[in-house]
């Protein structure tokens, strides 16, 4: 099944940026949905919780409000850091579109569900500040999801947006906040999501070229792993399950995936020439982990034109064998869809690169 092809005799990166937005266009076109641009009547940034945790961590518990017309919503964002020592900090922002629960004032611990998706313990050891945006908040990830953020600008046309959409405009607001915290570095801002969430840092990778680093994991269809070809889900699943995740237009080729205008490989680009990580898990059929490394490889020369190295392997790695010496990373570790301990050991260092 033939690929839709990225470069199209582009040579450098002026004619690089061109392409880019071609692509851009198609995918806001036919799978996510246009970001609309949207006038607030207000915005307001709010610190609600500040505490001092163990080892000295400072924990705040932050939300942002939104008013236009009538309309009114907010999104909450919890922070984990030390006060810098020598100017601001990284920071890594997580997309958690499963912990709806509100933070507790009196003891502001992560679930334990949580806590194995973002230990923010290792992660501020690290040198960084832990950021984790409740997306929930502004779009519902249900059927029913006409609340919030889409209540100012609600789907009407086949390309309007959906909840990827939506969550990926949200965290975007929460960079237009750390670029202005001094705490925070904003030249040193990367995005992580698991699953869903992952298709999302994805996309807000390729809106928002604000964000240094984008790190998708287990995002399979929809995200990183190649439509064509690939095993587990496909268009038909992804619709029929969550058919307000992307724009009403992506179902339409269901039926017919070998004449969709585009393929994952391709958004993978768009995140070109900054720092990708794609992981996946052995166990995980529905994602298709070979179609995500076949992704990455097929990204590699967009990186190579624009002067960084592409994956530095083309075939499959072997279980817990990180391939992270190019500005394309990969691995594929033991176990299930999800994200554990050992993935994180991998971002970490792969960062330190660029980072720290």
């Amino acid at each position: 099944m033939a690929l839709p092809t990225i470069l199209t005799g582009q040579k450098n990166e002026t004619e690089w940026r061109e392409r880019r937005q071609e692509i851009l266009k198609l995918f806001e076109t036919y799978e996510y949905g246009k970001m609309p641009e949207i006038s607030m009547d207000h915005v307001v940034y709010s610190n609600t919780v500040r505490h001092i945790l163990k080892s000295d961590i400072i924990y705040e518990a932050r939300r942002i409000y939104f008013k236009k017309d009538e309309a009114f919503t907010s999104l909450r964002f919890e922070m984990y850091y030390r006060e810098p020592e020598h100017g601001p900090i990284p920071a890594i922002m997580m997309i958690d579109v499963f912990d709806t629960s509100e933070y507790n004032i009196k003891a502001p611990e992560l679930s334990e569900k949580s806590r194995e998706r973002l230990p923010y313990e290792t992660i501020v050891d690290a040198g960084y500040a832990a950021i984790l945006i409740h997306t929930n908040d502004i779009c519902e990830d249900g059927k029913q999801y006409e609340r919030g953020i889409l209540e100012f600008a609600p789907r009407r046309e086949e390309s309007d947006w959906g909840a990827i959409g939506a969550w990926a405009w949200g965290t975007s607001r929460v960079v237009d906040y750390l670029c202005q915290d001094p705490h925070i570095d904003e030249k040193r801002l990367a995005v992580l999501g698991v699953s869903r969430a992952g298709k999302t840092a994805l996309w807000c990778g390729a809106n928002d070229e604000r964000i240094a680093a984008v790190i998708p994991v287990v995002s399979g269809c929809g995200g990183a792993s190649i439509l064509r070809g690939k095993t587990g889900e496909h268009i038909k699943d992804m619709t029929k399950l969550f058919p307000y995740w992307t724009c009403e237009k992506y179902k339409q080729y269901g039926d017919c995936e070998e004449d969709f205008p585009v393929d994952q490989h391709m958004l993978l680009a768009l995140c070109a020439p900054r720092p990708l990580y794609l992981s996946d898990a052995i166990e995980d059929d529905w994602a298709d982990p070979r179609a995500a490394f076949q992704a990455a490889v097929l990204a590699s020369p967009v990186y190579e034109l624009l002067g960084k190295k592409g994956l530095s392997g083309r075939e499959f790695p072997s279980v817990n064998t990180p391939l992270i010496d190019g500005d394309i990373a990969y691995h594929v570790r033991t176990g299930v869809h999800g994200i554990t301990k050992y993935d994180w050991e991998q971002y970490l260092r792969f960062l330190k690169k660029y980072f720290g």
